[in-house]
């Protein structure tokens, strides 16, 4: 009996051994989740997980420097990232030390101080001081956060109803920051709420004309805000002259965070036309 090889849901080729992705990252769950939130996981192989969870890492530390502490949405999060970054830690073994030292120096690097801050463009929506203070700014670049929300995206389709769905051509994916979480009538009203926790609200919206057609509305910690839609990639051609486009800045080389060409030009094909 043929078995069908399980597919990675990023690069769709045969995952080999595949390993569990959580289709919300692990470490950015709240310390507040109750342990009845799902978890789910979706197949990855190795080189996507691997790479994937390196951007993970990176981005969360970089976007809890940049939320509101405090929050039941957060909760947690901050004293984690600290940690990574050796503070509010004691006994560490000199290599490890090592390695936090240079992380937090390298995040150090990466700040631009206020003077400088106030005239760039490409504040993303939710992020900064709460109160309108700036203490500088820290880049982040658009392009993690939207890997990072068409992951999520691709593994709710995969596990929604065990649908077991690839995001594959003719279908595509973008994603688009959105300034709140409210979404409009008559869209609201006909969204699915997929729960997981007070860190993650995600809403599912398909058209009845195109079951595969779905647009999935994004709010992590009640802060950052992301809109990813699926469709036909001919459709998604006509509707990107309305998208938002994301002006931002590009920082030195050696003072910004780098996200892996590995993901930046993963480009999956349905199985069998590679």
């Amino acid at each position: 009996m043929n078995v069908k090889p399980v597919r990675c849901i990023h690069c769709l080729n045969p995952a080999g051994t595949p390993e569990a992705d959580h289709v919300f990252p692990a470490s950015w769950y709240p310390s507040s989740t109750p342990d009845t939130v799902q978890r789910w996981t979706a197949p990855s192989c190795p080189k996507c997980n691997r790479e994937l969870g390196q951007l993970e890492k990176d981005l969360l530390i970089r976007l809890v420097l940049s939320t509101a502490p405090g929050s039941e949405a957060a909760a947690g999060l901050a004293a984690r990232v600290f940690r990574s970054l050796g503070l509010d830690v004691d006994g560490l073994p000199e290599k490890e030390k090592a390695i936090r030292d240079g992380l937090r120096a390298k995040i150090r690097s990466e700040f631009i101080p206020p003077g400088e801050a106030a005239e760039l463009p490409g504040k993303i929506p939710g992020l900064g001081p709460p109160d309108g203070r700036s203490m500088g700014a820290l880049p982040i670049p658009w392009a993690g956060l939207s890997i990072i929300a068409e992951k999520i995206a691709r593994g709710c389709e995969y596990k929604y109803k065990n649908r077991q769905r690839l995001i594959m051509p003719p279908y595509g994916i973008r994603t688009l920051v959105r300034e709140s979480d409210f979404i409009p009538e008559p869209f609201a009203a006909a969204c699915k709420i997929l729960d997981f926790g007070p860190g993650c609200k995600i809403r599912r919206l398909f058209f009845t004309e195109d079951p595969d057609t779905v647009w999935y509305f994004i709010s992590i910690w009640n802060t950052l805000n992301m809109h990813v839609r699926i469709e036909l990639e001919a459709e998604l051609l006509k509707a990107e002259q309305q998208f938002r486009k994301c002006k931002g800045i590009v920082p030195p080389e050696n003072r910004r965070m780098e996200i892996s060409p590995y993901l930046r030009n993963i480009k999956p094909e349905a199985p069998g036309t590679g």
